[in-house]
Order: C-alpha cells, then structure tokens, then sequence
C-alpha cells in the first residue's frame, strides 16, 4: 500500500515499499506528484492523488517483478559473493571466486536464474567429471571429492537465489543429483620406527626447526594454527596450548591472521612434558636472538616467526621439514603428514577416537575415520612381533 504526504508547497510526496534486488530486503521508492490543478475540491483532489500512487505502486512493483525474473547468473554472483564473502575464510571466498569466473560463468553466465534447472547441475557435474584435467599435473580426471568441492559453489548460490525469492525452487538440493564415486582416502603417515628415528635426528637440529616440528606432531595441529601460536596461547605450568587463530598468506599478499578453520577449531591441547622442555628451551634461544636483533626486533609475541619477529609465513615450516627430510635421507611427506602421524600415534596408544578428534579440531568423527587404516597396519605389524617372539626362541609348531 502507497503511503501518501502532502508537502507545504501543495506537492504530495508518494511512498511504496518494494523488495531491493540486490539485497533481498524491502526499501521505499519515491515519487512527488504536482496536482493537475491547486484548486481542486479536497474529494476530487484525493481521488487524482490516489489514482497516481496505485499507478505509481504497480509500475514500481513490475520493475521489481521484472529486474528479479530476468537477472543472470553473472549478475547474481556478484551480489553472492558479496553477500558471503564476511562468511567464508579468505582462502575459500577465492576458491569460490575462482570456481565462479573460472567455469560456472563461462558454462552459464548468461542464462537466467529462472531459467536454471537441476539437469544444468548435474551437467557441470558431468564436466567436472569427465572434462576438468587435473590441475596438479597428474594424470586422470579430478577425483570425486572435488568435484562435490566445486559443485558445492553452484549449489550454494542457487540456495541463496532461492532465499532471495530470485527463482521458486532450490534446484540444486543434492538427493536430486548424482555424483561420482568417491574414492577412499588414507592419510599417509610416519610409522612408529620413523617416529623414533625423526625424534632423534631432531636432537641435531636448531632449536627453532625441532620447536616447530615437535609441536606439530605432539599436538596434531595444522599448519596455520602452528604459525599462529602466541606465548599466551602457551601453558607451560599446566602444559597445554589454546589455539585462537590461524594464519594464511593469499597469492602475492602478506600473512595474515583469521579465525581457526570452524568453531570445533578453537580449543585447548594438552601436550607431554617433553614439548614443555623443548618450547621452554626455544624460548630461551628466542629471548637471546631478541637482544642480539636490539632495535630491529618486532614484538608481537607470536612463538615462531621470522628473523625480525613479524608472524611466520605459514608456507616457511613446509620448507623447514623438507630440508629436515632430505637431510636425514627421510622418506618424503608433507608437514601436514605430522597432523595425521599425531592421530594415528593417539589410536594406536588407545586413545578413544572422540577424544583425537577433539585434540585435531575436527567437526565430526567421519574426518577422523581416515586414521583407521593406519591402525589396522600396526595390528599387522603386532602379529607380526608374535612370529619374531616365535622365531627368536626357536620355538616350532607342533602338527
């Protein structure tokens, strides 16, 4: 309903509320209407104002009707991304970014979101499934898992274009679609005699190489949230750690802070004694490179950092380890390696599952289920200790 005013000059000022394109939510448009004549008689002058605002309703009504009908997909996604940018972490919003202009637009940019259906899903999925090389230089198609990872930001903007009220139905609901299968994945881990050999090649290392490491196998946690660790995350007395934030460095930007990954990421470790002594020690060398660096040194309590202080770059304990493995002629795997040798140590020890999966900041126990599969080769391999019992004592088989 129009909402009219007369204004001191005789002009009648016209309201009507309608729903904003952009941001789903209802605004006032306006318009002054000047009477056909100021003298007019009061009945005949209200029947003219009232006949321009029902006019002026409907006609800013279609506008609204007609901009939400014919809007394109290329047209929403800058409003999605805008929308959903303060919920994403900035490494996903360019993720997300670069799945829209790099394959949702050129497939379909300009098509109409009305015009959208389930079967326009399931054909990027189809794409991604037999089209999309892998961008890791391996042969083969993308695995399974990517393809829901990529497919997933189709869906979310048709979600939100379905809460918006842009389009009747979420097309992209996933019990309407049919995805790949998706293969079972192992963490790769360090095995127990790798873990004692690592542990006493580390007696060798600086100190600030053996912080960095040990923390991350005693702890369990990732790479970020390492780097992001400050003194008062650190308990020395109580020996545990809180992990409050993480760090990311973007493509050509500098480090920098953001939240834990989800909200099961922030939490409290504790961690053995031995970690206490080595980041107790680390601490020491520390406050001795403080005062050799004098004015040149930042203090922004981070624990492990860069030569002047400023927070570490989170890629600069990849390359910590490399050189570690390489040194010590290690077989190769990646820092995040040390996440999942941590959880699987837990298990194999009898550490209940709901409790690793706290320890790793996990939002459920299926993540953590890809452990498993180590503890069934050390349940192996402790078979294997009753034949060596056997063998060792000469002890035969009787038939």
């Amino acid at each position: 309903m129009a909402c009219i005013t007369e204004n001191p000059n005789g002009t009648f000022k016209i309201r009507v509320y309608c729903k904003n394109q952009n941001s789903g939510r209802f605004v006032n448009k306006s318009m002054t209407y000047t009477p056909s004549d100021p003298n007019l008689p009061y009945g005949k002058l209200s029947k003219e104002v009232e006949a321009v605002a029902e006019k002026f309703e409907q006609e800013v009504k279609e506008a609204s009707a007609n901009a939400m009908e014919n809007i394109t997909l290329r047209k929403f996604s800058e409003k999605y991304l805008k929308i959903k940018q303060p919920a994403l972490s900035p490494n996903t919003y360019v993720f997300y970014s670069k799945v829209i202009s790099d394959y949702l637009l050129p497939m379909f940019g300009d098509m109409k979101l009305r015009d959208i259906r389930t079967y326009h899903v399931q054909k990027f999925i189809t794409f991604l499934s037999t089209e999309k090389e892998r961008e890791d230089g391996r042969e083969g198609h993308i695995t399974g898992s990517t393809v829901k990872r990529y497919t997933t930001v189709f869906r979310s903007m048709l979600t939100l274009a379905y809460k918006m009220e842009y389009i009747d139905m979420d097309v992209g609901v996933s019990r309407r679609l049919e995805f790949p299968k998706e293969e079972h994945v192992e963490a790769e881990v360090f095995t127990l005699k790798e873990v004692e050999d690592i542990l006493a090649a580390l007696k060798e290392e600086p100190i600030r190489v053996r912080a960095i490491i040990e923390t991350a196998l005693f702890t369990g946690c990732r790479r970020g949230e390492i780097v992001g660790l400050k003194w008062a995350d650190v308990d020395l007395i109580n020996r545990k750690v809180t992990v409050r934030r993480s760090i990311y460095k973007p493509h050509g930007g500098k480090a920098t802070e953001k939240e834990p990954k989800t909200k099961h990421s922030f939490r409290t470790i504790s961690i053995p004694e031995h970690l206490c002594q080595v980041l107790l020690d680390y601490k020491r060398w520390q406050d001795r490179h403080k005062l050799l660096m004098e004015d040149e040194w930042k203090e922004f309590d981070y624990v492990f950092t860069e030569e002047d202080r400023h927070v570490m770059n989170p890629h600069t304990p990849t390359k910590q380890f490399d050189h570690f493995l390489k040194r010590h002629e290690f077989r190769h795997l990646k820092f995040h390696g040390l996440r999942h040798t941590s959880a699987t140590l837990l298990l194999s020890q009898g550490c209940d599952i709901k409790t690793v999966s706290a320890r790793l900041g996990h939002s459920d126990l299926e993540t953590t289920n890809i452990y498993v599969h180590a503890l069934e080769e050390m349940d192996r391999g402790a078979a294997d200790t009753f034949d060596v019992f056997y063998r060792e004592r000469g002890i035969k088989n009787e038939n």
